[in-house]
């Protein structure tokens, strides 16, 4: 199996050297060096390291602020800390577990 993808590689490698080839001699009549951009990924922020955006973020002498997040509750827990009873019936054991056939 191994001998055959490699020569379906060859086969890939040899078609593509072929084709350009035979498209260098278009090169003059029809050239798409006009159509070629420099790299679109040069300056995408998705494409940064986080150490080169961070210091993007501190060229300018500021920092950036930062939204302070809000701390949020346990379930059962009131926003001062203190735990509140909970209501037997609200939790899962409390709930009846009969299913209703809808007789």
């Amino acid at each position: 199996m191994s001998s055959e993808r490699d020569t379906t590689f060859a086969k890939i490698i040899e078609d593509h050297l072929e084709l350009k080839r035979r498209n260098s001699q278009l090169d003059g009549a029809m050239p798409i060096d006009r159509y070629r951009v420099a790299d679109p990924f040069e300056n995408h922020p998705l494409f940064k390291t986080e150490e080169q955006a961070r210091l993007e973020d501190t060229l300018s002498g500021n920092e950036p602020e930062l939204e302070p997040s809000p701390v949020l509750a346990w379930p059962g827990e009131d926003t001062d800390g203190a735990i509140a009873p909970a209501d037997p019936e609200d939790t899962l054991w409390g709930r009846s577990r009969d299913f209703d056939w809808g007789d």
